[in-house]
C-alpha cells in the first residue's frame, strides 16, 4: 500500500513537473517574442526618428526663414525654450501684455476662422506695429543683432501672439 502510494505521488511528481516546465518554457517562450517585437518597435523608431531629422534638416536648409531654434516643426509649430526666453529677454512678453489690443486687432481685423489663420495674422501684427514706439526696442535689438532678421523674429514673436490669442479664443478650431 505504502509502495502504491509513492508511486502514485511519485507518478503525479513527474506529470506536475512535465506541466510546469512545459508551461515555464512556453512562458519563456511568449516572454522571448514579446521582447523581441520590442526590439524591433524599438529598432524602427530610431529609423523613423531619423529619418525625421533628414527631412527637417532639409526644410531648415530649403526655408532658411525657419529659426530652428526659436521654434520647433513640430504641428503646429511651437516656441522652444530657448524661442521663450527670446522673447523674455527683449522683453516683448511686456511689450505685448501692454499693447495686447492692438496686436488681437490686426487678427481680428483679418477676420480669422482657422487656427492658421489665425498664425499668418499673428505674424502680420509683428509687421504691421513694428512702426509703434512699444515696438522700439525689438528693432533696438534687431539692430544690436544683425545676425537676427525681422523675418525670423517676426516668425518668432507672431507663434507667441497666435498661442495668446487662441488661448483666448477656442472656439476657433
Amino acid at each position: 500500500m505504502v509502495d502504491a502510494m509513492n508511486t502514485f505521488l511519485n507518478d503525479i511528481n513527474g506529470v506536475i513537473s512535465v506541466v510546469g516546465f512545459t508551461s515555464m518554457f512556453i512562458g519563456f517562450v511568449y516572454i522571448g517574442r514579446k521582447l523581441q517585437i520590442l526590439d524591433e518597435l524599438r529598432e524602427t523608431v530610431e529609423v523613423i526618428k531619423h529619418n525625421l531629422k533628414v527631412v527637417t534638416d532639409f526644410l531648415i536648409k530649403k526655408f532658411p526663414d525657419f529659426n530652428h531654434e526659436d521654434l520647433r516643426n513640430y504641428s503646429p509649430v511651437q516656441l522652444s525654450e530657448h524661442g521663450k526666453g527670446f522673447i523674455r529677454s527683449i522683453g516683448f512678453d511686456t511689450i505685448f501684455m501692454q499693447n495686447k489690443k492692438d496686436f488681437f486687432g490686426v487678427i481680428e481685423d483679418d477676420l480669422p476662422k482657422m487656427k492658421y489663420d489665425v498664425q499668418t495674422s499673428a505674424i502680420k501684427s509683428i509687421y504691421a506695429l513694428s512702426d509703434k514706439s512699444y515696438m522700439d526696442r525689438v528693432k533696438t535689438y534687431l539692430y544690436d543683432h544683425p545676425d537676427r532678421k525681422m523675418d525670423r523674429v517676426a516668425a518668432t514673436l507672431g507663434i507667441y501672439v497666435r498661442d495668446a490669442y487662441l488661448a483666448e479664443h477656442p472656439e476657433i478650431n
